[in-house]
């Protein structure tokens, strides 16, 4: 029975173009604790907080994905949500080019290759040279 925190998680997740059942079922025959803690904590109580809105959020989440490396699936999941809820593929840029002094080239350059790929697949190629839009304002 789904916890009211994993029912949260979950509309958090759909509101962001994201299933719950793409997070639970690979790891159901293995791991299902971990499964229902990611919907719970960082879907359910993290992703719900406020102060930040989603935008926000999600162009944090995906600075903290590039520095950390060796994070495509999750790096293209969080590309895409960005994408859903309002971010532009301009600022997906910007943040990922201002990690270069903090998280290296490598980390940057295979970063911009999955943002790349998902821009692709949502035929948003090329971008314009539009400066990126600030979502403050």
């Amino acid at each position: 029975m789904p916890t009211e925190r994993f029912r949260r998680g979950a509309a958090r997740l759909a509101e962001m173009g994201g299933d719950i059942d793409n997070i639970v079922a690979p790891l159901a025959d293995v791991a299902p604790d971990l499964a229902r803690l990611v919907g719970e904590f960082a879907f359910g109580d993290l992703y719900t907080r406020p102060g930040l809105d989603l935008p926000r959020r999600q162009l944090v989440t995906i600075a903290a994905l590039v520095t950390l490396g060796d994070t495509e699936r999750q790096l293209r999941f969080h590309i895409a949500a960005a994408l859903e809820v309002g971010v532009t593929p301009q600022q997906v840029v910007e943040t990922i080019i201002h990690l270069l002094a903090f998280a290296g080239n490598p980390r940057v350059f295979n970063a911009m290759l999955v943002a790349k790929a998902v821009f692709a697949e949502r035929g948003l190629l090329p971008l314009t040279d539009q400066p990126p839009v600030d979502p403050a304002g």
